[in-house]
């Protein structure tokens, strides 16, 4: 394992200015995504409206996908990384200000934008300033980042409710403080420098490659069927805390950041398992294991089983995520990857879409078990199809940590969430 020490000046000049402006706009939606629904519960809205602006935001997100990520491939990958921050805090402000339903719709189609902008351009970004042999540590690095800022944001969302007073007015200031966080980090990106772009005529079959390739459209199913999963429960994990637990702000805003604090230690374990079973194995089999914690929130009978489900369902899952985006992008040629992405991106969309609106249907009506049955059947047939098809690949992401030979010296582009 590389020392993490030596890490920060193995990276160019513009992969610090993003790690720098994730960390700042992780610690404002560490802020907005702990309080947003239960600022919308307080405002008289129910689990099903809190659904339904959740799909909003997941439709916006796949009908931009394909097309934000050619325009990316295309264009500016740095253009889609201070945007997307900019639209993401304009919108949770719009919220924070105005909480009626035509601000709440525009707002969540706002975020949806802006969550592909940023999906499809940060893999492609850093992919784009690494080699295979130290991808995967870039995105272990970004990913560390982004959990460390987002504890320190649901930390300091959770109390902010309380030490200003309660109430609607301090919900709202909190959104704003966060937003605020976010809009600076979206101001400071405009210092990021782009790639060059490839030319329009070597531009157009890169596209159809993307599309036609079959371990592109194998990948696609394999997230659209995850996405449901994942739809069905994790955009409700605050809400279910707060109406089926009675807990306040502050301590689910504590649980959301200890989860955080175990996806550290478990993203950076997560590569050195990979090195050693195999990159397909380890996150096929946490995909899969993780599927018994499903069961574990949905008949637990008091809130600390519900926390311990919690934690390491979501500790698993996130940890598998950098190999997973190092494995994809591996996958794809240098001229494709935020369009791949974008198609990759768009089926998980689409996925979250549905789960949520459904999701938020069972929970409406009571059914607090159900969706968590309902996605573990995804999950198990999502692994699944993920690990049959690509059990065999002579994968360029089996990738050995050596971090140090693996980065590039060229400045350029790419963002992620956020």
């Amino acid at each position: 394992m590389p020392q993490f020490h030596r890490l920060w000046n193995e990276f160019n000049s513009d992969l610090r200015l993003l790690f720098l402006t994730t960390a700042l706009a992780a610690m404002g939606m560490g802020v907005t995504d702990l309080l947003t629904n239960l600022y919308l519960l307080r405002a008289g809205f129910g689990e099903r409206t809190v659904g339904t602006l959740v799909a909003v935001n997941a439709t916006m997100m796949a009908m931009g996908a394909l097309p934000l990520g050619v325009l990316v491939d295309r264009y500016s990958r740095r253009t889609a990384l201070w945007l997307g921050l900019a639209m993401a805090g304009t919108g949770t402000a719009a919220i924070a200000l105005a909480p009626g339903l035509p601000v709440l719709y525009a707002a969540a189609a706002l975020g949806g934008l802006s969550g592909a902008l940023l999906t499809v351009a940060t893999p492609a970004y850093i992919a784009g300033h690494t080699e295979p042999g130290g991808r995967a540590w870039a995105f272990t690095v970004m990913s560390m980042i982004h959990l460390v800022a987002m504890t320190l944001g649901q930390l300091g969302g959770g109390l902010l409710p309380g030490l200003l007073g309660g109430g609607m007015a301090a919900y709202r200031v909190a959104l704003l403080l966060g937003s605020a966080l976010i809009l600076v980090a979206s101001v400071r990106r405009l210092g990021l420098r782009d790639a060059p772009c490839p030319r329009w005529s070597q531009f157009r079959p890169a596209l159809g490659r993307a599309v036609l390739r079959p371990p592109i459209l194998h990948s696609a199913g394999s997230n659209l069927l995850l996405g449901i999963g994942a739809g069905l429960f994790i955009p409700f994990f605050n809400v279910i805390y707060r109406i089926r637990y009675d807990l306040e702000p502050a301590q689910i805003g504590l649980i959301f950041a200890v989860q955080n604090m175990l996806m550290v230690v478990a993203v950076m374990l997560a590569p050195v398992l990979s090195e050693r079973r195999g990159t397909v194995n380890t996150i096929a089999g946490a995909w899969a294991v993780s599927v018994a914690f499903l069961f574990v929130l949905a008949w637990a009978p008091d809130p600390r089983w519900f926390t311990a489900g919690f934690w390491v369902r979501g500790t698993l899952m996130f940890a598998i995520g950098p190999l997973l985006d190092s494995f994809r992008q591996d996958l794809m040629n240098d001229g494709e990857r935020a369009t791949a992405s974008s198609i990759i991106g768009m089926t998980w969309f689409a996925g979250w879409a549905i789960g949520s609106a459904a999701g938020g249907d069972l929970l409406a009506r009571g059914f607090y078990s159900a969706p968590f049955l309902v996605a573990s059947l995804f999950y198990l047939l999502s692994a699944s199809w993920f690990f049959f098809v690509f059990r065999r690949t002579d994968a360029r992401a089996g990738i050995r940590p050596d971090f140090a030979a693996g980065v590039k010296d060229a400045g350029i582009d790419n963002p992620a969430p956020p």
